[in-house]
């Protein structure tokens, strides 16, 4: 990258170019690692963060090449099928690592003879991008260690896969899609708490006792004996009072509107995560069409992720395999199945008429739904006949009449 007339003003190396705008001045890495620990706890949050990965690996994918490069092809499907290489989990880690923390970190190892051996995941929270004031990456730091004895280590920029999902503009790190939900998620985190704090205090009903009469006053031994005997009561008790015993009936409604504060807060955590609802098992009241727009929404936020994901492995990994850049790469399948749908329907319509070939042939259809070549039936082999007849000859044989017949 060619020096530019524009200075960078966020992120990058902390102690020189500090993030501009933030009230929360935090290292990053610190941040990051908090956003992981969250993680682990699980809850709707880590499943709704987990349906990146899953929906941009469910639908699968599968290696391409350009003309006349099927032995770079071949070559690429040998790494692939070696017993320590999980491609799909591989991109599981990269794709979960970006979203949590912004940036994934794979470290690409190679063996003794100069071939790639395999990808190795990192924690994106001991990372720290070292950068020149043009905002170009010149190396990446990892720090090991706790904060006491923390020590940094500079990792050649060349040996790391770098995956970047969203970002904010202008900046040389990563969106973390959790820190654009962290407010949302700790108010949710604190209507549950206080949702369930108050049905522990109102969701039983509760009696409160009153003794004694105007005219005749309970003393305070009788409110202490009386008081010794309410606590031995169970759900087997039997009550037998005098006349100055009455008893009133409390919070006997419970807590009014729970589903209605845990509905509105996760609502805002979804939008705020960028999965639909559905997801956090919210949308019951909505209507089918309206569901189906959320989720075709998010398909194409899917696919646009399928594409970064395809782009940043098969230029950083793939090409040093092949050694020749741009041969071969990564192209996932349609995660909707409906786009699928659509694609068949319009392909059958431009297939008509006299000449169903004259837009688009039968090999162009089959390769734009995925569907391999026909290929020609083999003809069995006929055994050879133990008993062969005579070869008929063209030539005619004359018969020979009996002389004096």
């Amino acid at each position: 990258m060619p020096d530019t007339q524009t200075l960078i003003v966020g992120g990058g190396t902390d102690e020189t170019w500090k993030r501009i705008g933030w009230s929360d001045k935090t290292e990053r890495r610190h941040r990051v690692k908090k956003y992981m620990e969250k993680y682990r706890r699980g809850g709707p949050y880590a499943d709704a963060i987990d349906s990146y990965p899953l929906f941009t690996l469910s639908s699968g994918w599968e290696l391409q090449c350009e003309e006349g490069m099927e032995t770079l092809k071949d070559k690429v499907q040998e790494y692939l099928d070696q017993e320590w290489v999980d491609m799909d989990a591989d991109m599981w880690q990269g794709i979960l690592s970006a979203i949590l923390g912004g940036d994934g970190y794979q470290e690409i190892v190679w063996n003794k003879g100069g071939e790639v051996w395999g990808l190795v995941s990192r924690d994106p929270s001991t990372f720290r991008k070292n950068i020149d004031q043009y905002g170009r990456v010149i190396g990446y730091t990892q720090f090991v260690g706790d904060n006491i004895m923390e020590r940094g280590k500079d990792i050649d920029p060349n040996v790391l896969i770098n995956l970047i999902l969203f970002r904010v503009p202008g900046d040389v790190y990563g969106q973390s899609i959790w820190e654009r939900a962290d407010d949302d998620i700790q108010r949710d985190c604190d209507i549950i708490e206080s949702v369930t704090k108050s049905i522990h205090r109102h969701g039983t009903p509760k009696i409160l006792w009153n003794i004694g009469s105007p005219e005749n006053r309970a003393s305070a031994d009788d409110t202490k004996d009386f008081s010794y005997e309410v606590e031995k009561m169970n759900a087997m008790t039997d009550f037998v009072s005098t006349d100055d015993v009455r008893a009133t009936m409390l919070d006997t409604s419970g807590v009014s509107n729970v589903d209605t504060y845990s509905n509105t807060s996760l609502q805002r955590v979804a939008c705020a995560l960028g999965v639909p609802e559905e997801m956090l098992g919210l949308g019951r009241g909505s209507t089918e069409a309206t569901a189906t727009v959320r989720l075709k929404t998010f398909y194409d936020k899917i696919t646009t992720i399928q594409q970064v994901v395809s782009r940043t492995y098969s230029r950083k990994l793939l090409d040093k395999i092949t050694g020749v850049p741009g041969s071969v790469w990564i192209e996932f399948n349609d995660v909707s199945p409906e786009d699928e749908k659509n694609i068949a329907t319009w392909i059958s319509m431009l297939r008509t008429g006299i000449d169903p070939d004259a837009v688009c042939d039968a090999a162009w259809a089959r390769e734009k739904l995925g569907i391999p070549p026909d290929e020609a039936p083999e003809v069995p082999d006929i055994p050879e006949d133990p008993f062969p007849l005579p070869e008929e000859s063209d030539e005619k044989t004359p018969i020979e009449l009996p002389i004096g017949g």
